[in-house]
């Protein structure tokens, strides 16, 4: 089945015949898993599995900018020592059709593009680096240790400008990237430079954001919470804890979600108010979990009105 072809009502149809993660982990399955190369379709997977499942398959080709977290890790491993510890992923290559030593291979194909060091560096802001930092870079250098000479020079520039500076290992593909890219090898900084981005970042930080958002879920998401019994399932994958214990009374429950924001909980809080809405949606695109929970203030407000119920507060 060709993932590109799939109507919202399809992906959601695929998940309900899918309800636990394919990866066995125990969670509830949010996302329809596909190869990003043939865009076939191959299972059900919770966020988490998922998550980690492409940072494994994104390992294994080149990327437009930086390695995402856990494929970096493992390129960081084997340009280290040559190998990298592939025990915790068995499952995961399992699912892939790959063998430890496959997937190693193919790696190492990958690690072997990255020949040409940078350094790159960029002036301390509010924000931490991201989409939008201007950077300065010098290279390609000759080696590693003329990179790690530079980066360490930099480092050492005095105030009055702070900086950030990385070290990066990039293909010899004629890009000529303006930031960092593929995999980030070493990272340095000016002297203060981490002070002065607290000191930056906690002038400028506006909590209302996150604040507005625990108001809603208190106000929106927990009335869902609280409209039927949970089972033990439920909770302990709301909860991203596999041991906690079932709670005897509704004091127990709340103290358990507690008074903030809980991406667990709220997406338990989704999947219920599909299931008692039963198609009746603002949106019928919205029978899928992920384009739901995008949408999750203005689906739970309309739970409440269909059902009549008041608010949390």
């Amino acid at each position: 089945m060709d993932y590109r072809r799939m109507s919202p009502a399809a992906k959601a149809a695929f998940l309900a015949e899918r309800p636990r993660c394919e990866l066995r982990c125990g969670r509830t399955s949010v996302q329809v898993d596909h190869d990003h190369t043939s865009h076939e379709t191959r299972g059900a997977l919770c966020r988490r599995c998922n998550s980690r499942l492409g940072s494994l398959e994104a390992a294994l080709r080149l990327p437009e900018r930086l390695f995402q977290s856990l494929a970096g890790d493992l390129h960081r491993e084997f340009w280290k020592t040559g190998t990298v510890d592939l025990s915790g992923y068995r499952r995961d290559l399992a699912y892939l059709g790959l063998t430890a030593k496959q997937y190693t291979a193919r790696l190492r194909r990958v690690n072997e593009q990255l020949v040409l060091p940078y350094v790159y560096w960029t002036g301390v802001t509010a924000q931490p680096p991201g989409r939008d930092t201007l950077w300065t870079k010098i290279g390609p250098l000759c080696d590693d240790t003329e990179a790690r000479r530079h980066l360490e020079r930099i480092a050492a520039t005095a105030p009055p400008t702070q900086l950030w500076v990385q070290m990066t290992r990039e293909p010899d593909d004629g890009v000529n990237n303006p930031a960092p890219r593929s995999l980030i090898t070493a990272t340095g900084r000016t002297e203060g430079a981490r002070e002065t981005y607290l000191a930056l970042h906690a002038a400028v930080a506006d909590m209302s954001g996150y604040e507005e958002k625990c108001r809603n879920f208190a106000d929106l998401a927990m009335p869902v919470l609280l409209s039927r019994p949970l089972t033990l399932r439920q909770i302990r994958d709301a909860h991203f804890d596999s041991e906690v214990a079932m709670p005897r009374t509704r004091g127990q429950l709340l103290a358990l979600i507690g008074d903030g924001y809980k991406a667990g909980w709220l997406d338990l809080a989704v999947r219920i108010v599909l299931e008692d809405l039963a198609g009746d949606l603002p949106d019928a695109r919205w029978a899928v979990f992920t384009r739901a929970r995008w949408h999750w203030l203005v689906l739970f407000a309309h739970w409440r009105e269909r059902r009549g119920c008041p608010s949390a507060a």
